[in-house]
């Protein structure tokens, strides 16, 4: 039988690598929300790996990078977005005191 030519082969994935201003402030945020660091390099080009369930999320740090003038989203496809927000909001309430 001819696979699907539109359907994905359980070893493709699509691991975003977003840019961020300062790659230890980047960690410790999502570290808060609950994921793994799988690896974080700080010279000479910043960069850091972070994991939860299925989810990678990749980090570049870049100075010229500013949130406010550098819009970038990521879609998080998840099955109980309610037990997701409420595990993210302990989380930084937990680390922050308060949620950001």
């Amino acid at each position: 039988m001819e696979a699907d030519k539109n359907s994905f082969d359980h070893q493709e994935k699509v691991i975003p690598i977003m840019g961020c201003a300062n790659i230890r402030e980047q960690v410790e945020f999502y570290t808060a929300l609950g994921f793994e660091v799988a690896g974080i390099y700080t010279s000479p080009n910043p960069y850091a790996c972070l994991k939860w369930k299925n989810i990678d999320l990749h980090f570049y740090g870049s100075r010229k990078v500013v949130a406010s003038e550098n819009a970038t989203m990521c879609y998080l496809l998840v099955t109980d977005v309610d037990e997701v927000n409420h595990r993210f909001e302990n989380g930084l309430k937990s680390y922050y005191g308060k949620i950001p």
